[in-house]
């Protein structure tokens, strides 16, 4: 609402007010006249008559001083509404900065948001070395054909402000005659200059700088008041990103892998694959492996559920004892309980003579329960005692036998859904799922594919004669979908051992339906950025060559780079060999 409007309605309710007491006032005042002609009483209706109009006087003066002061602080407040909404935006983006951390993006955004918000026309921020030499630069808004006589005067001017260790803020006469000698000023249009310098701990780091070409807007005090606070902002994140740089420098250089020594951690050979969701899947099985907790294996058939399910029985404390593996699915619904349970003599057609169950067989060391989805309600009810009681009853019997088994269970169905549609008991599930572990599927980690490829190629070529494989034929048997997951591509490996006639097996050894796969899958993928299929590829490029070397300073010399840049790019593309 605005001041003038204020100042009506006041005066409106303050008339009203004076008008309805005066009013009731003379109303009171003839019946008190018609009642009485008492002097004293007619000596407190004047009293108070005078009283309310004094209350007017004042009231109505001071209402007035306050609008006069409104008046005077109208103009003052809409400025300070200005600031503080600057001030807002000088706080939203102290927490952009901190959110980035890669010094290239950090700069590039700071010098996009002090540009758009102070208006200027071009913009810098430079960093320099030890020698106060200027060692990066990051621009806005410069033209292409004024880039050398822009750079040359920012500079002189940032030099200056660098050198002095203070704020530069030139107005058009101040350019002129500073630097009005120089034919970049006419070129330029040049008309005021704003330049603070970036300080860290009496550390001159850069100076930012910005410039105006229009000469009815020059810069003001409070713009140099928030450049001076964005600075100290800056200064901040880069601060941060330089001290990731040097620890990602530090990690560089670093002899051993986190990959490698997860491997002498936890002894799983025979899982092969290097890709960061295997490391994720091995990290999280190394860390409760040696615990007695029962464990849900998640994931798709053939992405090696039972063999990570015998890799954490083998790294745990009962791997000197039993590892049973049950596949629920495998066995038919009416003989399982059986399998399980173990039976007496007599307690059923056939059962000549008493046999332990595979649970009974399993005392001391783990059980592995593959498909546990196929399993009846009715014996999903069953096992759930056993969990909960460690113990068993052999069919045909009535007494009951401790146990000391660990239980890991396995499914490639989605047991929430069995659940809601009641084929699974629900306190069954979450029993067994103390611990929940995902196996993605292999064409959620492809960068495995070669790694695969090589061990099947190995396992296999001892009797053949086809030792190596050609990058076409693993690009295309990395580029294929694998919905039978680790199953399939040893099949396929297989047969391209056995029927190549030749020492390396290359495309046309592969079968038909995934080459023709891979080259629809390589059309689908034609929509992709430039920036997505150049990061899938050099992945794949840095992998290969890391495999091939089996050390990181080698690769980075065949890649031509140095090993803090190679640490960058296995960070940035998510590698963990």
């Amino acid at each position: 609402m605005e001041i003038s409007e204020q100042r009506h309605n006041v005066n409106k309710l303050l008339s009203e007010f004076v008008s309805q007491s005066s009013t009731r006032f003379l109303n009171l005042s003839s019946d008190i006249k018609k009642a009485a002609n008492d002097p004293e009483l007619l000596k407190q209706i004047d009293k108070t008559f005078k009283s309310i109009l004094e209350f007017n006087r004042v009231l109505t003066k001071e209402l007035d001083g306050l609008f006069y002061q409104y008046d005077k602080l109208e103009n003052k407040l809409e400025k300070l509404s200005s600031e503080k909404k600057k001030l807002e935006r000088l706080y939203a983006s102290g927490i952009l900065f901190q959110s980035e951390t890669e010094m290239k993006r950090l700069m590039e955004k700071a010098i996009d948001t002090v540009v758009t918000e102070l208006n200027a026309d071009e913009g810098f921020i430079v960093l320099v070395d030890e020698k106060l030499s200027i060692d990066t630069i990051v621009a806005k808004n410069m033209e292409p054909e004024n880039e050398p006589e822009a750079k040359e005067l920012s500079t002189t001017i940032i030099n200056d402000t660098i050198k002095n260790l203070r704020p530069s803020q030139l107005s058009e006469l101040q350019v002129n005659s500073s630097f009005g000698s120089k034919h970049s000023i006419v070129s330029l249009g040049l008309k005021a200059a704003l330049c603070v310098p970036l300080v860290s701990n009496s550390k001159v780091m850069g100076a930012v700088y910005l410039d105006r070409r229009n000469a009815e807007m020059p810069f003001k005090e409070s713009d140099l008041t928030f450049l001076l606070s964005f600075a100290n902002q800056i200064v901040k994140g880069i601060e941060v990103s330089k001290e990731i740089d040097t620890l990602e420098e530090k990690l560089a250089n670093v002899p051993s892998t986190s990959f490698k020594e997860l491997r002498e951690e936890f002894k799983s050979n025979n899982i092969i694959g290097s890709s960061r969701k295997l490391y994720d899947v091995l990290n999280l099985a190394s860390k409760v492996s040696d615990t007695d907790v029962s464990i849900l294996l998640l994931g798709e058939n053939g992405t090696g559920k039972d063999l990570l399910a015998q890799a954490i029985h083998n790294n745990s404390k009962r791997r000197d004892k039993p590892f049973v593996a049950v596949n629920c699915g495998a066995i038919p619904s009416d003989l399982l309980e059986s399998e399980l349970f173990g039976f007496e003599s007599g307690a059923f057609t056939g059962a000549n003579k008493s046999k332990p169950g595979r649970l009974e067989s399993a005392d001391g060391g783990t059980v592995f329960l593959d498909e546990i989805g196929e399993m009846s309600v009715n014996l999903q009810a069953k096992l759930l005692r056993v969990i909960q009681t460690r113990e068993i009853e052999r069919l045909g019997s009535v007494n009951s036998k401790k146990i000391d088994v660990r239980f890991i269970a396995a499914t490639n169905q989605d047991i929430s859904k069995m659940i809601e549609e009641k084929r699974f008991r629900e306190d069954l599930y979450y029993r067994l799922k103390v611990i929940e572990i995902y196996i993605p599927p292999l064409r959620e980690r492809k960068e495995d594919v070669e790694d695969l490829v090589q061990y099947f190629l190995n396992k296999y070529a001892k009797e053949n004669k086809a030792h190596s494989i050609a990058d076409e034929a693993i690009e295309i048997l990395e580029s294929y979908n694998w919905p039978g997951n680790i199953r399939e591509l040893e099949n396929v490996i297989q047969r391209a051992v056995i029927l190549c006639p030749d020492k390396e097996i290359s495309s046309k050894n592969l079968p038909a339906e995934i080459v023709d796969d891979s080259e629809i899958d390589s059309k689908r993928t034609e929509d992709r950025t430039l920036s997505e299929a150049e990061s899938e590829f050099r992945k794949r490029f840095i992998m290969r060559v890391l495999r091939k070397t089996e050390s990181k300073s080698e690769a980075a010399k065949i890649l031509g780079i140095n090993r803090s840049h190679l640490h960058k790019l296995l960070t940035q593309l998510d590698i963990n060999l």
